[in-house]
């Protein structure tokens, strides 16, 4: 804990000397709608695959002054997964404790998916060759992965690893971006079972911020991931610009052992920024 603590501090105690070296910053924001698919596995619900099909959209902010670069990336979608417990009608055998007879119930299933991203980017330009600027730094990320069935299986976790990647200027009016991200560290809450943990409920009644000292520290041994994104964008006026682009990201997260969660996801967007 204290080892992560230190880490986070320094790269916090960064930011504010990175903003001191800002001389005439430019901002842009953009919106992307993206079209996401992929799959994830919930194994404290279930062992069986989940497909994911729906549209996603992402709202970001990036500041550029001199070398720095930050990025500020909020994305949501919510998605109804497709799997063979999801286009099946299950039977139930239960028990009428009146009649003391047995009886079959058909149960389908209504799964839903949601995911949730906010991330902050800090990047520095630490080399310029012809065309390609290179950067190198770190992000911060907090995530939220939530299932829900008749009982909710709810992932948080907030984590801290390096970036890198570049921008290749073709022209003035068009620019390639490539980045890496790989998260190392981080701190997840999350039950053992969908909906059975009875210290989440009892908190969550008592003081929601409680549930925080429920979760682990999370690394390498425990926690694998990998985010990647490529985008394309064109500079329609000197305000305005439109792209299209991809992401690609794996995450297992390994608490409890025996029970990760497994979530591969991919998507293709079209993006409209505003640069002022």
């Amino acid at each position: 804990m204290k080892k992560l603590f230190i880490v986070v501090l320094g790269f916090l105690l960064f930011l504010p000397v990175a903003f001191a070296e800002q001389q005439k910053p430019t901002v842009d924001i953009g919106f992307s709608i993206d079209w996401t698919f992929g799959c994830y596995k919930e194994t404290t619900f279930s062992s069986i695959s989940q497909s994911l099909l729906s549209p996603r959209f992402q709202l970001d902010a990036t500041i550029r002054s001199n070398d720095f670069m930050h990025k500020i990336t909020l994305d949501y979608f919510y998605a109804k997964p497709n799997s063979a417990m999801t286009n099946t009608a299950v039977s139930y055998r239960n028990f009428d404790p009146i009649t003391g007879e047995c009886y079959y119930e058909a149960f389908e299933s209504k799964l839903q998916f949601h995911r949730i991203r906010v991330q902050y980017d800090l990047l520095y330009g630490v080399k310029q060759l012809n065309k390609t600027t290179f950067y190198v730094g770190g992000n911060l990320s907090t995530n939220v992965y939530m299932q829900f069935e008749n009982y909710p299986s709810i992932t948080g976790l907030v984590s801290l690893g390096p970036l890198g990647g570049f921008d290749y200027q073709i022209n003035e009016q068009n620019k390639v971006s490539v980045f890496c991200a790989l998260p190392l560290l981080g701190y997840g809450v999350r039950p053992s079972y969908a909906g059975c943990d009875a210290r989440l409920m009892k908190y969550a009644e008592e003081d929601f911020m409680k549930i925080l000292t429920l979760g682990n520290f999370l690394s390498l041994h425990n926690y694998q991931a990998i985010l990647l994104n490529a985008d394309y964008n064109i500079q329609v006026t000197k305000n305005f610009s439109l792209g299209v682009g991809g992401n690609f990201e794996y995450s297992r997260i390994a608490v409890p052992k025996e029970r990760p969660l497994y979530y591969l996801n991919g998507s293709f967007n079209t993006k409209a920024r505003v640069n002022f």
